[in-house]
């Protein structure tokens, strides 16, 4: 049983204290210098896990890749609705929300596109039928049904053209 003053009031108590019995603060025997102390190691920790998690160096990958442009990306479906996939996420979920009739609530995860299949609405003018099933509406009663979802969007203005949805999942 070692003993230590108190971070608030000095009294002596045990460093194994949860609450100092003379002035009640929380973790007594702990200094604020001890605290911040492993706060940073915890950063150190995350980060180096973080790094080690995430692979290695992908320059070698960047430069690898050959860059391809606009035009050349607006030939190939795969190409242009992976590029413009996110900003549908953005710009199509409050279009595709107001179609409730009552409650609706998302079921896509933090980093979950809400969009996993997309395509050609017109392919000249560059414009993708982007789909996907993670939303569900309320009924009447109150349950909630899971819905497929189409948002109509012009990738070069981010104008919805259009949003359609029918009860189901893909």
């Amino acid at each position: 049983m070692a003993l230590k003053p108190c971070k608030s009031c000095k009294h002596q108590v045990d460093t194994s204290a949860k609450v100092c019995p003379n002035c009640g603060v929380a973790n007594p025997g702990v200094s604020a210098k001890e605290q911040l102390i492993g706060l940073v190691g915890l950063v150190v920790i995350i980060a180096i896990a973080f790094k080690a998690c995430s692979g290695g160096d992908d320059k070698e990958e960047t430069a690898a890749a050959p860059k391809v442009d606009d035009a050349t990306c607006r030939k190939d479906l795969q190409c242009w609705g992976d590029k413009h996939s996110i900003s549908a996420g953005v710009y199509c979920d409050d279009p595709i929300e107001s179609l409730a009739k009552f409650s609706v609530r998302w079921t896509d995860g933090m980093l979950e596109p809400k969009f996993s299949h997309f395509r050609w609405l017109n392919q000249e003018q560059g414009t993708v039928t982007f789909i996907g099933d993670k939303i569900e509406f309320q009924n009447g009663f109150g349950a909630y049904q899971g819905h497929i979802y189409e948002c109509d969007l012009n990738p070069a203005t981010n104008q919805v053209l259009d949003v359609r949805a029918r009860p189901g999942r893909l």
